[in-house]
């Protein structure tokens, strides 16, 4: 084998090895891409929950199916206008593909339906809410067809 010989392998070798690199780095970067999206999902889920913010405020109402609103009561007003720019984060990440949309369903999904009884013409004429509206509405429905799955059939959600 000549010395030439020897060199073209090597540069092939030297070739396959910075391909298998480059495929590894790829993978590794694309999965690191979807957990930094995933930590972003679950924070806006979890300002959604803050101590004193609508939802946790109303979480007997919400369980017991009785959600209502009192729009004389100008501190829990605000607290639903917070509530809605922080769905209008997750709807963001949802817009951009940053999470699975069967995350969204299981972690918010059930939520959104709730919400959706609250929501008054107000909301639903003004520009500015479009956005999370239509993401509680696309998360409501596909939470009902989520829930019209058997639990089997959900299993191969949780990821």
């Amino acid at each position: 084998m000549t010395s030439d010989e020897l060199r073209n392998y090597a540069t092939v070798v030297a070739a396959l090895v910075a391909l298998l690199v480059f495929v590894v780095n790829s993978l590794l970067t694309r999965r690191n891409r979807r957990l930094e999206n995933v930590a972003r999902f679950i924070e806006a889920h979890d300002r959604l929950f803050q101590r004193d913010g609508f939802l946790v405020r109303n979480l007997h109402a919400i369980d017991a199916g009785r959600l209502s609103r009192d729009r004389s009561d100008a501190r829990m007003e605000a607290r639903f206008h917070v509530m809605l720019i922080e769905i209008e984060h997750l709807a963001i990440l949802a817009n951009n593909n940053a999470v699975p949309r069967h995350t969204q369903v299981y972690m918010f999904g059930w939520y959104a339906q709730q919400i959706l009884t609250v929501i008054g013409e107000e909301e639903r004429s003004r520009m500015a809410w479009e956005l999370a509206l239509h993401y509680l509405d696309d998360l409501a429905k596909d939470t009902a067809r989520y829930q019209s799955l058997t639990p089997e059939e959900r299993r191969k959600y949780w990821r």
